[in-house]
C-alpha cells in the first residue's frame, strides 16, 4: 500500500522501517514480504522527480568531484534507479579480499538479484593473461519505481509513505527508540523494533552524523561515522583498434562472445601492476568511419605495411575501432570523508553534507601500467593498437568524467575501529539499527554497484527473518 499522509494507519504496528525506497530499500521489503513479515518504508521524495525536492540533496564539496551530488542521485519514489545506466557484474573473490567477509556468503543471492533485475545470471571471465581478463556484464532496464508501483499499491505487507524525511534517530543504551521524521514540515516519530538505513551512498552517512549529534553517547566516540568515502573514476583512456576475429582465436575457447562492447580487466594477480587496482576498460563497439580513416592514413605515412593490414580488417568488418572508457578503483583512505555543514542546512533545519574528496595518485600509475601491458599484448599477438590519453601517458591528473557511484562512509568490517557496520550489516554496538546499500562498501572495484547492493539487501532480509518473530 501507498500513502502521502498517516490518517488511520498505527505507525507502530510494523516491527521494521525501512528508509529508502530504491534498489536497497525496495529488495529488503520485497524479500521481507515473502517470508509474511511486515515493513514499513518512508520515501524522502514523491512519485515523480521535483526541483524542490532535489534541493533537499544540495550540498559541498572539493573539485575532485565534478558531478553535482544533488544531481546524481534521485530523491523520489525508486531512487536513483531511475536514471542509471543498467550496468550489471557482481563482486567477486578478489573484490572481497580486505573486506573480511566471505563472497561465497553473496553468491546464494546472485539468482534471485538477477531476477529482481531481469537479466541473465550470466557473467563469464576468461583469463588471457596473468594481468587480464575478458569479463562480461549484463544490461538491466529495470526501473524500480515502474517495476513495482502496482505490486507495492495492491500489498497487505509492505507500507510506503512518501514525502517522508528521516532526520535522525533517537536512542540510548545500546537500542534505537524511535525514528524523527518530517512530512509536509510536521514532525512525525516512528517507534518500531528495527530500523534499516537504506538511502545511498551519501545520505546514510548524513543521518548518522545527525544521529550522532543528536545522541552524545549513542555510537563509539570512535567509530568512523562518513570515513573513507569513494567514488571510482570513469575516464576517457584513450582510443583503439582491436581486431575482434583475431582476438577471438587468440582467446581460442575461452572467448566470451558476445554483442556490445568488449570489456578487458585486471586479474587477482596483475603481478606487473605495482600496487594493482581494479581497472577495467571498455572498447566501444560502434565504428566511427571517418575516425577509422584518420587513423589508417598516420599510420600508412608512418609504417606503409600494417596500414594496409589495418585497412583491409576494416573492410572486412573485423575491426573494431573507438574510444577506451575505463573504471578505476578509489583506494580507499580515511580522509576522504563526508562531514555535515553546519552552515548549511535544508527546510528542515538538518544541516547538509560536504564532502572532502582527492584523486588517488595511484589510480594514474596502475591506469597506465594497466595500458601499457594491454598495448604490448596487443601489438605483440597482431591483435591491434592502443592509443594512451596523454594525461595518463605523461602522469598529470586525468579527466573524472563523472562520480556517479557514491560508496563507503558506512563500511563494513569487524572492527569499530575502521568500520561501521559488522558483516550482518548491524551498526556496531546498537542492537537495532542496520544499514544497506553502496555506503557499507569497503572498496569500489571497477564494478557498478547496484547488483551488489542488491545482494547484500537479500542478505540482510534473511538476518531479519531469523530475529523477527511473524
Amino acid at each position: 500500500m501507498i500513502f502521502d499522509n498517516y490518517t488511520d494507519v498505527d505507525l507502530d504496528a510494523f516491527q521494521i522501517l525501512i528508509v529508502g525506497s530504491g534498489p536497497a530499500g525496495l529488495s529488503l521489503a520485497l524479500e521481507l514480504e515473502k517470508n509474511n513479515i511486515k515493513s514499513v518504508v518512508i520515501e524522502a521524495g514523491g512519485y515523480d522527480y521535483s526541483d524542490e525536492s532535489q534541493e533537499y540533496y544540495k550540498g559541498t564539496h572539493n573539485n575532485n568531484i565534478i558531478s553535482d551530488i544533488s544531481e546524481s542521485r534521485l530523491r523520489q519514489f525508486g531512487g536513483t534507479s531511475s536514471i542509471w545506466g543498467g550496468w550489471c557484474k557482481p563482486l567477486n573473490k578478489q573484490d572481497y579480499d580486505n573486506w573480511d567477509f566471505n563472497f561465497k556468503n553473496l553468491q546464494n543471492y546472485q539468482k534471485e538479484a538477477c531476477n529482481i533485475l531481469d537479466i541473465k545470471n550470466s557473467f563469464r571471465e576468461s583469463e588471457f593473461d596473468e594481468n587480464f581478463n575478458q569479463i562480461e556484464f549484463q544490461y538491466s532496464t529495470v526501473r524500480f519505481a515502474e517495476k513495482y508501483l502496482n505490486h507495492i499499491k495492491k500489498s497487505k505487507n509492505i507500507f510506503l509513505f512518501l514525502n517522508t524525511q528521516l532526520s535522525h534517530f533517537e536512542g540510548s543504551n545500546g537500542n534505537i527508540s524511535h525514528a524523527v521524521c518530517f512530512n509536509q514540515k510536521k514532525k512525525i516519530n516512528f517507534k518500531n523494533k528495527h530500523y534499516v538505513l537504506c538511502c545511498g551512498g551519501i545520505e546514510n552517512s548524513r543521518i548518522l552524523l545527525w544521529t550522532k549529534k543528536n545522541n552524545q553517547n549513542l555510537f563509539k566516540k570512535d567509530l568512523p561515522l562518513g570515513k573513507f568515502w569513494m567514488t571510482h573514476y570513469w575516464t576517457l583512456a584513450g582510443v583503439g583498434l582491436i581486431d575482434k576475429i583475431k582476438f577471438a582465436q587468440f582467446m581460442g575457447s575461452n572467448f566470451l562472445d558476445y554483442d556490445g562492447s568488449i570489456h578487458i580487466g585486471s586479474t587477482s594477480s596483475s603481478k606487473n601492476l605495482e600496487k594493482p587496482l581494479d581497472i577495467a576498460a571498455y572498447f566501444t563497439p560502434e565504428d566511427d568511419i571517418n575516425f577509422v580513416k584518420e587513423v589508417v592514413k598516420d599510420i600508412m605515412c608512418l609504417a606503409p605495411e600494417l596500414g594496409k593490414k589495418i585497412a583491409k580488417s576494416f573492410l572486412n568488418k573485423s575491426l573494431k575501432c573507438g574510444n577506451i572508457f575505463m573504471h578505476l578503483e578509489s583506494e580507499a583512505n580515511e580522509k576522504n570523508s563526508i562531514d555535515l555543514d553546519f552552515n548549511s542546512r535544508d527546510k528542515n533545519n538538518i544541516p547538509r553534507v560536504k564532502i572532502d574528496y582527492k584523486i588517488s595518485p595511484q589510480a594514474n600509475k596502475s591506469a597506465k601500467k594497466f595500458l601499457q601491458n594491454l598495448a604490448l599484448i596487443f601489438q605483440k599477438n597482431d591483435l591491434g593498437r592502443l592509443g594512451m590519453n596523454k594525461e595518463i601517458f605523461n602522469g598529470q591528473n586525468f579527466t573524472n568524467l563523472g562520480s556517479f557511484h557514491h560508496m563507503g562512509g558506512t563500511r563494513i568490517g569487524t572492527s569499530p575501529n575502521d568500520s561501521v557496520v559488522d558483516t550482518d550489516l548491524k551498526v556496531h554496538d546498537i542492537n537495532n539499527l542496520f544499514v544497506s546499500g553502496s555506503s557499507i562498501f569497503k572498496h569500489s572495484g571497477y564494478k557498478n554497484p547496484t547488483f551488489s547492493i542488491i545482494q547484500f539487501s537479500l542478505r540482510l532480509a534473511n538476518k531479519i527473518k531469523s530475529i523477527t518473530k511473524v
